[in-house]
């Protein structure tokens, strides 16, 4: 059995069983199991598979069809070009997240030193990848989950930022106060929880596999914004940048939470043209 075969049955089974993504799930699971670099598939597709191989990818089918993300499966994930560690109690890094960190790291560039907080961090896939293109910001992640700040420290080390973003366990519902040795910052971004309670039942099966915490932002979905708006974006200095994503139909509502503390606001559509960030200026 060729590489191209064990894909070919991979992507079968994956279907049979209601993948969505039979295909591309597919080939990540093969190049994964018989570890081809990204770009390589064409060039490995007829030699033989081994049956170590062939194993590992019957494992890992199984795994997605209990509905296991591929993410997980797999253990690493692209974003902003790089490879960030994830698993099982980190929230998976999106695409359209990209265009939220591209924003902030055009805008942290045109300053000699810029200070950024990350708030929910996560995987720390924003502000790591906002220090990695922008290395005169000073970044400090704050990350509540000790699964997910396990990953960020994983992808600190990994990058080689291991002394030059700060890393910190910590609730950002208690507020800025509650963090007597940060800075004042210059621009706060957040990818926060957003998902309203009663809804979280209803997400894909692959969804759910991903930290409640990450997902659930209270009755009404906007209990994370409030308090970015109360307890950080009001401490900030004049002049200062807060932008976060959101899901679809909140841009607004965040949009006039911040109005109290923001000399003016945007919402920013990403490419699927949905209003997915809502970017304040400090008053």
């Amino acid at each position: 059995m060729t590489v191209f075969d064990l894909y070919k049955l991979c992507c079968q089974q994956l279907k049979i069983n209601g993948i969505d993504e039979a295909e591309s799930d597919a080939r990540i699971l093969t190049e994964y199991a018989c570890k081809i670099p990204h770009g390589r598939f064409l060039f490995e597709r007829d030699r033989e598979a081994s049956e170590e191989e062939k194993e590992i990818v019957n494992s890992d089918v199984l795994k997605r069809i209990d509905g296991i993300p591929v993410q997980y499966i797999v253990g690493k994930w692209e974003f902003m070009g790089l490879d960030f560690y994830v698993g099982e109690g980190v929230l998976i890094p999106r695409p359209e997240t990209e265009e939220l960190c591209e924003y902030i790291i055009n805008k942290a560039k045109r300053n000699e030193k810029t200070v950024v907080f990350d708030l929910c961090a996560g995987s720390g896939c924003i502000g790591l990848s906002i220090k990695h293109f922008a290395d005169n910001a000073d970044v400090y992640l704050i990350e509540k989950s000790h699964q997910a700040i396990c990953y960020l420290e994983k992808n600190k080390m990994a990058l080689g930022m291991g002394r030059t973003a700060v890393s910190i366990q910590g609730d950002i519902l208690d507020g800025y106060d509650a963090f007597s040795f940060l800075p004042m910052p210059d621009i706060i971004v957040s990818n926060p929880p957003y998902i309203k309670t009663s809804d979280i039942a209803g997400l894909q099966s692959e969804v759910l596999k991903e930290p409640v915490m990450a997902l659930d932002g209270g009755e009404d979905g906007l209990i994370f914004y409030h308090a970015l708006s109360e307890k950080w974006f009001s401490k900030m200095k004049k002049g200062g940048i807060i932008a976060v994503e959101c899901g679809e139909d909140q841009a607004k509502d965040i949009s006039q939470i911040f109005m109290k503390y923001a000399s003016e606001t945007e919402i920013i559509k990403d490419f699927n043209d949905i209003e997915r960030f809502v970017v304040a200026i400090r008053q």
